[in-house]
């Protein structure tokens, strides 16, 4: 079976330290059944949210709900709602909302993951293997009332698994010059991704370039634990 690097682990309420804040992180649990992928988690400082955990009725049926408001840092001005959504087609993620005069106004589409944190530091982190092809993590942030996000260079990936076919290793990510493979059932580390491209690490500490033979692949062929989990 897969294993992740640096795992964390959860439980209902779990209070760890704050980044900037001077407090401590709470988690809520939005439910072990949250997603059709499984469990939702929101970890927060108590002292700059206020949490509402209330369902959002909407016309199509689709799961959402109200999580919290809360500010970002301690010298944020701006309020702002976190909801979550199932999506139309188990697309779980959340909704970044300014709370203005007019009432919350949405900034922009859903952030995809299944664990949100806003550690106080002027900054969300979401995280979760859905519309992707790992538990990717991302970072955001409020400016001007847009929501960005945080450019990263590379995804970090961190899952030591296993070969499930001979999988090519080339020495760039455009996978042009083959340097060399990885026999089937051999134990392997996805170390990052671009997104689609994923630099692996071999039993001997051999890096190299691999990318999927299958973009469209929704359960793992090559890789166990890497496939595009989504539609």
């Amino acid at each position: 079976m897969p294993k992740v690097l640096m795992a964390l682990v959860i439980t209902t309420v779990l209070l760890v330290p704050a980044v900037a804040a001077g407090d401590q992180l709470a988690t809520l649990n939005l439910g072990e059944k949250a997603s059709y992928w499984g469990p939702v988690f929101f970890h927060y400082v108590p002292s700059l949210t206020k949490i509402i955990n209330q369902p959002i009725p909407n016309e199509a049926g689709i799961k959402e709900v109200r999580v919290a408001s809360l500010r970002l840092s301690p010298t944020s001005v701006d309020t702002l709602l976190v909801d979550y959504t199932e999506g139309p087609s188990a697309d779980p993620g959340f909704i970044i909302s300014l709370v203005g005069k007019c009432g919350p106004q949405p900034l922009g589409r859903a952030i995809n993951g299944l664990d949100l944190e806003a550690p106080g530091d002027g900054y969300f982190y979401v995280r979760g293997h859905t519309d992707s092809w790992f538990d990717m993590r991302r970072k955001f942030t409020v400016e001007a009332g847009n929501l960005h996000e945080v450019k990263q260079p590379f995804y970090y990936v961190g899952l030591e698994t296993r070969t499930l076919k001979q999988v090519h290793l080339y020495s760039t990510q455009g996978c042009y010059e083959m340097i060399g493979w990885i026999e089937k059932g051999a134990p392997v580390t996805v170390v990052l991704s671009d997104g689609c491209t994923f630099l692996l690490k071999t039993e001997h500490d051999i890096l190299g370039w691999w990318r999927p033979q299958n973009m469209s692949q929704q359960s793992a062929e090559e890789i166990e634990g890497i496939y595009y989990k989504g539609d």
